[in-house]
């Protein structure tokens, strides 16, 4: 899952198709394969959730083509603020994780799950960068795109 923050929000409003652009000219902040397992911590569910932290991984309104499959999605700077509010430390994340909670959910990618150093190797080094792009962006004021990696 990629992320890029944005201030040039009438540039999309004009063009939403613009924000296709902006991932592969821009450096996106980059959660990998951890994403679903975010969520669900996030969460509690693989595809549930509500706001704010609905909106860290599978929030957002899409921009451009709606149909398109994983279409880019938009978090506003006021929503990037209430997620960055609501996002728990990296030690209040870590006692929800539990291998069989993740299998239970089938969080993506299956086979992570299996790894007994999964939580250290990949979510918390995946978290600390989704933590650190929301509260940037909170602070510059920012909204956030959101997409699968397209690459």
């Amino acid at each position: 899952m990629l992320y890029l923050p944005v201030t040039d929000l009438e540039a999309l409003e004009r063009d939403p198709d613009v924000a296709a652009l902006w991932f592969a000219d821009g450096e996106p902040v980059d959660i990998g394969t951890a994403w679903h397992g975010l969520h669900v911590l996030l969460n509690g569910s693989a595809g549930g959730g509500s706001p704010p932290l609905y909106d860290a991984v599978l929030g957002g309104t899409p921009v451009g083509d709606p149909s398109s499959y994983e279409p880019i999605r938009f978090v506003s700077p006021a929503d990037v603020k209430a997620v960055a509010a609501a996002l728990p430390t990296a030690e209040e994340l870590t006692p929800r994780f539990t291998h069989k909670a993740m299998k239970q959910a089938e969080a993506y990618p299956d086979s992570a799950w299996e790894q007994p150093d999964v939580l250290t190797t990949l979510l918390l080094p995946a978290y600390e960068r989704l933590l650190v792009l929301f509260t940037n962006a909170a602070a510059a004021g920012q909204a956030v795109l959101i997409t699968l990696d397209r690459s």
